[in-house]
């Protein structure tokens, strides 16, 4: 497989996203479940929401975890890719506004998603429907994973690349409003919850060549009025592909994500 061919696979077609999302990027590890449970005080959430769910990644994730869990996302076309896992249920509703009933959750989760919301509406919405003493975690991973120093370096360059593109065509970042790295200090500054603090862990998956391309297309392509070839041209995809390919050859790997889990404790 050339490296065209792997960009090829991938595509940068927007119908296709969701698909994209939910084939390439990480799940959150089992130890991130039985953490948020410790912290519940329970061995068995009766009722998980997961607030900006996607494509349901992180809400299958509970199933035969949690006796029910359901995940919210306002995005019709993420939602259509999510699929179906016992006890697990989606709705197409905002984060700060669930519709669902005040005290009703063990576990309130925003996985790779808090970001992109409001802060004060999204955290009052996610205390009211956590129960006393239930847990609302915001957590990310760091990308790219940990894999090969020269992919690192690559991703890095790839990376200076997109920020360059999008300064050139205006285009935000998702988390230029709301930094992650804020998240914590915005959750204890709301008042929501008696208790805050921020851990770390990991998970490890298995990956190749198209996966390095295929999580970097997942990251989405900025509307812009350039054809997907001048695109591919100023992101400089190509490269990154060429050297995925070179350092993994047709090899499966493990990959390596790094979770910043930020908890707070109603």
């Amino acid at each position: 497989m050339t490296s065209r061919d792997l960009i090829d696979a991938s595509g940068y077609d927007r119908k296709g996203f969701a698909s994209r999302y939910d084939r390439y990027r990480p799940r959150p590890p089992r130890a991130l479940l039985d953490v948020l449970c410790r912290y519940a005080r329970v061995e068995r959430p009766a009722l998980v929401v997961d607030l900006g769910c996607g494509t349901g990644l992180s809400t299958v994730a509970w199933s035969g975890v949690a006796e029910r869990a359901i995940g919210v996302e306002p995005n019709a076309a993420m939602l259509a890719a999510a699929p179906p896992a016992p006890g697990v249920e989606y709705r197409e509703a905002f984060a700060q506004d669930t519709g669902l009933d005040d005290g009703c959750a063990d576990i309130v989760t925003c996985s790779q998603s808090l970001h992109w919301m409001e802060p004060e509406p999204t955290l009052t919405e996610a205390a009211g429907i956590l129960r006393r003493g239930g847990v609302f975690a915001a957590y990310d991973y760091d990308w790219p994973p940990i894999v090969d120093p020269e992919l690192d370096a690559a991703y890095a360059e790839y990376q200076r690349r997109r920020a360059r593109f999008r300064e050139a065509h205006g285009i935000q970042r998702g988390g230029d409003r709301w930094p992650k790295h804020e998240h914590l200090e915005r959750m204890r500054a709301s008042g929501r919850f008696g208790f805050c603090r921020e851990l770390l862990l990991h998970s490890v998956e298995q990956g190749d060549a198209d996966r390095i391309v295929g999580f970097t297309r997942s990251l989405g392509l900025p509307v812009v009025d350039l054809s997907y070839e001048d695109a591919d041209d100023e992101l400089g995809v190509h490269e990154l592909a060429a050297v995925a390919e070179r350092v993994l050859g047709d090899r499966t790997v493990p990959f390596v994500f790094g979770y910043r889990v930020r908890i707070g404790v109603r």
